[in-house]
């Protein structure tokens, strides 16, 4: 009996054990208020994360997935499924969630204002926007972050508030709106507006000042959300206190949204930072967990307004300041710190606050040479086998592209303070590079690219440049950097040694029309002018807006394809001729005022009997052949349709697609050529040809499988098109 009783006793206090063991921060702070964290969508896959999420925490928040560029990069086109899985995992689990955001300037769909729409047009956008996503997770989200970071840092600024794109077009009246909006949509959900640096005297007091004002308008502006990414230097307790008291005036909902805590001198939610950390010493850990402790105990002191403390990532591996900065209560292998242990059990500070250290930067010290060994993190599932892009210039290492399309980059600039390449995925606004021992700056793209070329630009401390390393190519109304990603096809469109090269020459014609001299690139093929007597074909070949006539031969590798094409017999010889379409001063939402007429004159009435008295041409419409990409295809259709008695073959390549009734004589065109890439919009190109067909039409459609809108869609186009051509 007695052996019974400790046995049983014994069980007892194993499961007594095991019970608080397995209690996390929600349990010691459930009479205070609830303990959050942001994750990302590897978090809520991943078995041991997903155990640390449910042991600590009763409030959830989505890193990136639910911000208004992941959510809805392009107009009406919406990507649920990151927002969707963390969504799904929080219903699962009875986790609540703080929607974040519904308006950030920073990940913000451009669409909504780039083309400088009226205020009218753009609150449509936003009110549709803030419908979409509040109406699809309202059930299982609380309260939503509506407006992000709308007030300046400048201290010195008459004008409190940021000089984003929405005030700029709007003022604050786009706040006001925002969260008129997000009410309509969720009368339930508490509506908070949400800022970092928000413990600074000057920045606090705009804040408070601004959502006062906007609470005496009428707008439903519920709670103030701080974001608290602050440093171990600070701020004091005395600052969170006195903004806490402030902002306690004019709210009674106040959320602490996104807290971490560096270990070195740099504050607030800049994107700007260094990613570099300091030696994570014991000293260093004590300092962490200290002001941890620190603005816990403030936190503690105003429960009556602060209802939920949200950690900005679940551990320092997942933190958008890097391992480096060792931000969080969790280490990099989800393991707890003595900062948790500190918050846990509500501990006060061991030390008082540290002085930051004063920077003072030898400029005369020599750098340690670049070993990219030591600069590139590795990356999981990332082959380590980069090697320098084909379109770099000559001798210079970087860009790089692996075999499996990911880019590394590296610029040299040491005293930048933000470099960003605009190349990349996650809808981030291209790949943040970082800046690695040697004063460079390095980075991976966060996925693979998809194959074919690419333009790209680096953004330094907010100024446009190209990237020194790599050739320039005209696109976007600019010269561009290009990059190259390897195609498993791409041996149609190689410069080889083994089959005869035609020319690419420059030519300069009179244009009374537009009292220009103008230029036109003419490749003429390789048998071109051995027989004087031979004449040739010409197809007249536009490149699409923002380029200009240098696109085809130079991203699109037009004169290669053909080279290639004749030597192997698949192809007649022909000219081919790329002039400028005119295309480049209309501007976005114009493109249903352009006409191309005074391009129809240029090229109708100017160029094509230039080339004619100039060329070895056969100069009839049945030997001469229209066909563009993207811009360069809608003047196609225009002008072929107009002026039917000079072209024989039409090409559109991205460019839309004839209709049987466009066609006002069968006997007018020989062949219609339609292609787009498979991201596009093929069920369009196959429907109309088949509509073409039926229609007694000569027509033809290709989808270029796997790709967009973009170059090897249409050097895969004319590889497939030319071969038809003057049959």
């Amino acid at each position: 009996m007695m052996t019974t009783k400790k046995s049983l006793l014994a069980m007892l206090l194993l499961v007594m054990a095991t019970s608080v063991q397995a209690q996390g921060l929600k349990d010691a702070y459930k009479n205070y208020f609830k303990i959050g964290v942001a994750v990302n969508q590897r978090n809520v896959v991943d078995p041991v994360q997903t155990d640390l999420i449910k042991r600590e925490f009763n409030s959830v928040t989505a890193e990136n997935d639910m911000k208004p560029e992941p959510t809805e990069p392009k107009e009406g086109v919406f990507n649920w499924e990151g927002a969707d899985r963390i969504a799904n995992f929080c219903r699962q689990n009875g986790l609540k969630m703080r929607g974040h955001c519904l308006m950030w300037h920073s990940q913000i769909g451009k669409w909504m204002y780039e083309d400088n729409p009226t205020k009218e047009v753009f609150y449509e956008r936003m009110r549709k926007h803030i419908h979409a996503v509040v109406n699809r997770y309202k059930d299982v989200v609380y309260c939503w972050d509506v407006v992000n970071e709308a007030m300046t840092d400048d201290a010195n600024s008459i004008d409190p508030y940021r000089q984003s794109p929405m005030y700029k077009l709007c003022g604050d009246e786009f706040i006001a709106k925002a969260f008129q909006f997000a009410r309509e949509a969720d009368p339930k959900g508490l509506l908070f507006y949400n800022d970092y640096n928000e413990c600074d005297p000057v920045k606090s007091q705009r804040i408070y000042n601004m959502v006062k004002a906007m609470k005496q308008a009428g707008v439903p502006i519920d709670g103030i959300g701080m974001q608290g990414h602050y440093n171990i230097y600070g701020p004091t307790e005395q600052a969170v206190d006195d903004a806490i008291s402030l902002y306690k005036k004019v709210v009674k909902h106040i959320h602490v949204t996104e807290l971490d805590i560096r270990v070195n001198t740099e504050m607030g939610g800049r994107l700007r930072f260094s990613r570099e950390g300091v030696n994570i010493s014991d000293s260093v850990k004590q300092h962490l967990a200290d002001q941890y402790a620190r603005v816990f105990n403030v936190f503690r002191k105003h429960k009556d307004v602060i209802e939920c403390v949200t950690f900005w990532n679940l551990s320092d591996r997942d933190s958008w300041l890097g391992a480096a900065n060792y931000p969080l209560p969790f280490d990099a292998q989800y393991q707890p710190k003595l900062a948790y242990d500190v918050i846990k059990n509500m501990l006060p500070a061991k030390w008082e606050l540290p002085k930051a250290p004063a920077r003072r930067p030898n400029r005369n010290m020599q750098r340690p040479p670049f070993n990219p060994q030591f600069a590139f993190r590795p990356i999981e599932g990332v082959k380590d086998d980069f090697k320098p892009s084909t379109k770099n210039q000559p001798g210079q290492p970087y860009p790089q592209v692996n075999s499996q399309g990911y880019v590394r980059f590296r610029i040299e600039a040491p005293d930048a303070k933000d470099v960003t390449v605009s190349l990349g995925l996650g809808g981030r606004g291209g790949t943040k590079l970082h800046k690695t021992y040697d004063g460079s700056w390095v980075g991976t793209t966060e996925g693979p690219m998809d194959e074919g070329f690419h333009y790209y630009h680096l953004t330094v401390d907010g100024g446009t440049l190209n990237d020194p390393g790599a050739q320039n190519y005209y696109g976007s109304c600019r010269w561009e950097s290009g990059i190259e990603i390897p195609a498993h096809d791409q041996d149609f469109y190689a410069c080889r040694m083994d089959v005869p090269h035609g020319l690419v020459q420059q030519v300069l014609f009179p244009s009374p029309s537009t009292n220009m001299v103008k230029r036109a690139i003419v490749y003429t093929p390789p048998t071109y002018g051995k027989n004087k007597k031979q004449r040739f074909p010409v197809l007249y070949l536009q490149h699409g807006w923002g380029e200009d006539e240098t696109a085809w031969s130079r991203q699109g590798h037009a004169n290669l394809i053909m080279d290639n094409l004749i030597a192997e017999g698949k192809a007649e010889p022909f000219i081919i001729v790329m002039t400028y379409g005119m295309t480049n001063d209309v501007k976005f939402g114009g493109i249903r005022q352009f006409t191309a007429e005074e391009f129809e004159k240029v090229l109708v009435d100017e160029l094509v009997p230039y080339i004619d008295a100039n060329f070895l041409t056969k100069a009839d419409k049945q030997h001469r052949a229209m066909a563009g990409l993207s811009m360069g295809g809608f003047e196609t259709k225009l002008i072929t349709l107009r002026r039917p008695e000079v072209f024989g073959y039409y090409g559109l390549l991205s460019g839309g697609q004839y209709e049987p009734a466009d066609i006002k004589d069968k006997n007018q065109v020989r062949l219609i050529f339609q292609s787009c890439g498979s991201k596009e919009r093929p069920d369009a190109i196959r429907e109309s040809t088949e509509r073409l067909k039926a229609a007694g039409l000569n027509a033809v459609g290709y989808v270029s499988e796997g790709t967009a809108h973009e170059f090897l869609t249409w050097r895969r186009s004319l590889y497939q098109m030319a071969p038809l051509l003057f049959k």
